[in-house]
């Protein structure tokens, strides 16, 4: 009973957020280029939470828990945790704007969410205060590691700087978070003697959005006071950083659908998609597993807005419990979730 209350009153709290979200940027929608960085600067700049141990607790016990698990965002690799872990040991908290970049002494920015992630401690130290960057050669590089369900990079760049590469299923949430802490707090984007502008930019848009970052962004409003506006208005990239452009690449990521809902998650018999998309169009919903293995897939026709999933591969055999991708895609756009199965 306590449970369900605490999930009523979180996705109360999620609506409440989401009502007030049409009005945040109401101050900046006419502007673009420098203006729009600095009115979003002065707009976002409401976090004074300063409590690192807090921040943590957070992250891993609310923000990015699923049922008692969490998950490393450069392997993809999945941790069981109890209800008082916060990163003691491995896995452990990222900054994904490095520490050695800014002032230790600034507590705000190191208990800052919108940056924090959790990572496998080895893959985290590896990165280390490396700039993000694209790997030249993937067959001379580092790789954390070969059995886990996503690769990461560390390697040399095309001007032999040495860098790290996300993953391509969170390439853009660090590039997110990379943009939004350069703006919040106008640390230099340039680290390592690489300026890593050019890459967050194509990263932010090879790897949009998706339900997880955006339901992410709310419980971090909620918890600190301000949002990331780069995951609400995905096209203030461009505005800011290419303003001249004829073309507004940010018109590709209007969704024409979006994943609005999936319960009851965890699940253990059976859930359900909840779509938002046009009507009269065709959709494909897909299943993947950790590994990135197509599991299951069906196509939504005509009105059917929604899909269900009991836990089996297309073929009927029953999956393993764990942590699943969802993926709705047609009419070019896309959109993702997570699930977690529960046998």
């Amino acid at each position: 009973m306590r449970y369900t209350i605490k999930i009523y009153l979180l996705m109360l709290c999620l609506l409440t957020i989401t009502s007030l979200q049409a009005e945040y940027y109401d101050s900046v929608e006419d502007l673009s280029g420098m203006p729009l960085y600095y009115a979003l600067q002065d707009l976002i700049d409401t976090n004074t939470y300063s409590s690192y141990n807090g921040a943590k607790d957070f992250l891993f016990q609310e923000l990015d828990n699923d049922n008692g698990t969490v998950t490393c965002v450069y392997t993809g690799e999945t941790y069981s945790i109890n209800s008082s872990y916060n990163g003691q040991s491995n896995p452990n908290t990222e900054h994904t704007y490095a520490q050695s970049w800014f002032d230790p002494a600034t507590s705000v920015k190191k208990a800052d969410l919108h940056h924090l992630f959790i990572t496998t401690m080895q893959v985290n130290s590896s990165r280390g205060n490396l700039p993000f960057g694209n790997v030249a050669s993937i067959a001379a590089s580092d790789v954390y590691y070969s059995y886990t369900p996503w690769q990461s990079y560390r390697g040399r760049d095309s001007w032999q700087k040495s860098v790290f590469q996300v993953n391509p299923y969170f390439r853009g949430n660090t590039a997110r978070a990379i943009l939004y802490f350069h703006t919040r707090y106008g640390d230099s984007l340039s680290q390592g003697g690489v300026d890593m502008l050019d890459t967050m930019i194509e990263w932010h848009y090879e790897d949009p959005p998706d339900a997880q970052e955006r339901t992410r962004n709310d419980m971090l409003y909620s918890f600190q006071g301000n949002r990331n506006p780069f995951v609400d208005r995905p096209e203030f990239v461009n505005r800011i950083w290419n303003p001249s452009s004829s073309e507004d690449p940010s018109m590709d990521m209007i969704p024409a659908l979006r994943i609005d809902n999936v319960y009851p998650n965890p699940f253990h018999d059976r859930m359900t998609v909840a779509i938002d998309a046009k009507a009269g169009d065709s959709y494909n919903a897909a299943i993947y597993n950790l590994k990135g293995q197509l599991i299951y897939s069906t196509t939504l026709e005509g009105k059917q807005r929604d899909f269900c999933w009991d836990g089996r591969d297309s073929s009927g055999n029953q999956m393993p419990s764990g942590l699943y991708f969802i993926r709705v895609s047609g009419n070019n756009s896309r959109d993702s979730a997570k699930v977690l199965y529960t046998k």
